[in-house]
């Protein structure tokens, strides 16, 4: 320290030197700013920019635009409240084809007359009178594990109001169902009726 104090003791800098180092200053300071503003496009890439060193306040409005975004990079968690809203429902669409068409909701029925002879039927074999107001019917299938139904009528005109019938398995016979027929007291009565099968 001494002898630097020596030496600018005894060498002042003259003022024409100390007017050119400020120039030298001043001309490398602006070399230096004008290569910041001169740096080619697209010269700076991924590779030479740190890791967080973008921040958001740092990039123009709208210089990021669909073209420049990768399909598939935003995600839902990406996007503000508002850019989730939904839209409007659009409009409906074209009707689409015809299905085919569904199995019937049965394949087994049939319509007996007062004296037990099958009128009409789909997968019935057989159907009798055994007694009053009694009648069996026998499909061409196991039908003990399904359900019966059945009801006064026929395939004519005439209507039966106030007669009932029920449906039961018959006996013994596994595709066989047993059906009565009563008048408006519940006494067995000799009437024509239908009698169907779900399974």
């Amino acid at each position: 320290m001494g002898y630097l104090r020596r030496f600018l003791g005894n060498h002042r800098p003259s003022p024409a030197l100390v007017v050119a180092s400020i120039a030298l200053l001043a001309a490398l300071g602006g070399t230096g700013i004008a290569a910041v503003a001169n740096v080619p496009n697209n010269s700076v890439g991924t590779s030479k920019i740190k890791n967080n060193a973008v921040t958001a306040p740092k990039i123009a409005s709208n210089a990021v635009t669909n073209a420049k975004i990768a399909n598939g990079t935003i995600q839902p968690a990406d996007l503000s409240a508002a850019a989730k809203t939904a839209g409007p429902q659009g409009p409906p669409g074209p009707t689409g084809p015809s299905g085919p068409a569904g199995a019937p909701a049965t394949a087994l029925w049939a319509s007996v007359d007062v004296v037990g002879n099958l009128v009409r039927n789909k997968g019935a074999a057989s159907a009798q009178r055994t007694a009053t107001g009694v009648y069996q019917v026998v499909f061409s299938q196991d039908v003990t594990g399904c359900i019966y139904l059945s009801s006064p009528g026929g395939p004519t005109t005439d209507a039966f109001p106030s007669f009932e019938s029920g449906a039961a398995q018959l006996p013994n016979v596994a595709a066989g169902v047993r059906v009565f027929t009563t008048n408006g007291t519940g006494t067995l009565t000799n009437l024509p009726f239908f009698v169907a099968v779900f399974c």
